[in-house]
């Protein structure tokens, strides 16, 4: 496809598991690939569940091993306005954190996004330079291009995923492109159009 890198972002092992030893081989499996090549690099990432107090379900030792993680909401979708802003903003203030996936959690034509205070989001998004998710997956699309617009125009951090669970989802990104344009984003706002060096320096940033 091109790509100068891509992230792996499998979902966090289940608590009970050795967590430890397993995104520890991971990380190992990363290292040695990117040392037999350098036409494609490797980021060890993790997708890592927002637990409804807020929390992360792996220990800050887990997560130091990782180049960044996403974070994102897979359970307890009815919280209010208010309790599922503070609840993800404390998730994604792990300074290892470093980006919102699919921030609103919504299924097309099966559930509802989730309410946010998008302004004070977006404010805490460009206070601690972390980007929002353009899910590129057909049943998602999230953030939508209408939010897409109003992340462009505050100056937040926007990047493309495909949400690939097989190989044949990676053409996904074409999707999220079309959504990325419809809310006005240039190259200069999608952190994956950087280059590798850059991108890897901005996920290892740990404020």
């Amino acid at each position: 496809m091109g790509y100068q890198y891509i992230g792996v972002t499998n979902h966090n092992p289940k608590s009970g598991s050795d967590i430890y030893s397993k995104i520890k081989a991971q990380k190992s499996m990363i290292e040695q690939l990117n040392s037999k090549t350098k036409n494609t690099r490797i980021l060890s990432l993790l997708e890592v569940d927002i637990l409804p107090d807020g929390s992360l379900p792996l220990t800050q030792e887990v997560l130091n091993l990782l180049d960044g993680c996403l974070v994102s909401i897979h359970s307890s979708f009815g919280m209010d306005r208010k309790n599922m802003t503070e609840r993800i903003i404390k998730g994604l203030s792990n300074p290892v954190a470093r980006i919102l996936a699919h921030p609103t959690g919504r299924l097309l034509d099966q559930r509802e996004g989730f309410e946010l205070d998008w302004e004070r989001l977006f404010a805490f998004c460009l206070e601690h330079n972390k980007a929002l998710e353009i899910n590129s997956h057909p049943s998602r699309l999230d953030l939508s291009d209408t939010l897409v617009r109003e992340a462009v125009k505050r100056g937040v951090k926007l990047s493309l995923g495909t949400d690939s669970h097989q190989i044949e989802d990676m053409i996904n990104m074409k999707y999220g492109v079309s959504v990325a344009r419809r809310g006005w984003a240039q190259s200069k706002n999608i952190i994956n159009t950087w280059n590798y060096d850059r991108i890897y320096s901005w996920l290892h940033e740990r404020r």
